[in-house]
């Protein structure tokens, strides 16, 4: 890459700033499959949210590590051993929300063609909010909730798929404990497992919402600000103010809006308006069926009731009783939260990695 001019350099960047593609070149290296000579890095971009890495390393392997925030890390391998001994070659890659490629091809026989699927990644990159690489775990190594700051300023925090995750499993985590104190140990465990879901739906709607402006996908931001602003504060100029603003801040709009809180992710109404009007994705349309999505709004509600009135209540629907059936808080009804929350989590996440870019 030391051999790119900036401006080339720039323009394969944002051409690689989105979520599925492919690159082809032809490389040339006396050294490409001597054994004698160490490795290194033969490729290496960030665009956005995206990482992209090619190496040789000294056993001779081609590897290709491709990571997103909304797939996590994947490695293709090529042993560059079976192939036959040339000093340039044809190298490709590909990569999608499901599946990367590598390809390989001696020149100037072109009688020999190597390809690699690739895998998750045991060892996992990530992409820093100032465009830095950072490397998280390795082969036997399982770290969680890794977070970087600098001068005090957030620079890498967990993505939204795991952050959800994560969530999940502090749940189960709940769900394993025993107490001699019987039933309202119960109703302590289910309420605070709620608390949790609702806290992980908020925290993946909002963290999901700006990766996928990092993957490539390009929001609808002006028709967010008609959505949630007021008409007064429409027709008296907010746009092109917060437009400004965020050109001075050096960030996007849609980071500004969502670092304003003007969209409220915990409110189940306003976040289905954001996704549907900034990327066109209908919870209706996700796959769930209608009566998850009531119990999933009114699970919502329930935290609301457990956080402002009492973390022991009992009856979770007291307000509505009658005329609807009381809802305990128990075990079966907590497994069946964590069951309905999972269930949109993966759907909508599903459904961000559907989308592309619109050149």
């Amino acid at each position: 890459m030391q051999n790119i001019s900036p401006d080339i350099l720039e323009k394969i960047r944002e051409g690689m700033h989105r979520s599925e593609g492919t690159i082809i070149f032809d490389y040339y290296s006396e050294s490409l499959l001597d054994p004698a000579i160490s490795g290194g890095i033969i490729f290496q971009i960030v665009s956005g949210g995206h990482l992209f890495c090619l190496e040789r390393t000294d056993e001779l392997l081609l590897r290709y590590y491709y990571s997103s925030p909304g797939t996590g890390t994947r490695l293709a391998t090529i042993d560059l051993k079976e192939s036959l001994q040339c000093s340039k070659a044809s190298i490709g890659f590909t990569w999608s929300p499901t599946e990367i490629r590598l390809h390989f091809s001696p020149l100037p026989y072109n009688t020999q063609f190597l390809s690699a699927i690739g895998l998750p990644s045991d060892k996992q990159f990530r992409v820093g909010k100032d465009g830095s690489i950072h490397q998280l775990g390795d082969a036997g190594v399982e770290v969680m909730g890794v977070s970087v700051y600098q001068d005090g300023k957030s620079v890498l925090s967990p993505t939204a798929i795991e952050a959800w995750r994560e969530t999940k499993k502090a749940v189960e985590v709940l769900f394993s404990g025993t107490s001699s104190h019987g039933f309202i140990y119960e109703v302590v465990i289910t309420n605070m497992s709620l608390s949790l879901l609702v806290t992980g739906f908020e925290a993946y709607t909002k963290v999901r919402f700006g990766e996928l402006e990092d993957e490539g996908i390009t929001p609808n931001s002006l028709t967010l600000i008609d959505s949630f602003y007021s008409k007064y504060e429409r027709e008296s100029g907010i746009a092109a103010i917060l437009e400004t603003e965020a050109t001075q801040s050096g960030r996007t709009l849609l980071k500004l809006l969502i670092s304003r809180g003007a969209i409220n992710f915990q409110n189940y109404k306003d976040c289905k308006k954001a996704y549907g009007k900034a990327y066109g994705i209908r919870f209706g349309e996700i796959g769930i069926p209608s009566e998850d999505l009531d119990k999933l709004q009114k699970m919502i509600r329930y935290r609301h009731r457990i956080i402002h009135v009492s973390a022991m209540s009992a009856m979770l629907n007291q307000p509505e009783v009658p005329p609807e059936e009381p809802l305990f808080a128990n075990r079966v009804f907590a497994e069946s939260a964590l069951r309905v929350f999972n269930m949109f989590i993966d759907s909508l996440h599903t459904a961000t990695l559907s989308l592309r870019r619109e050149d």
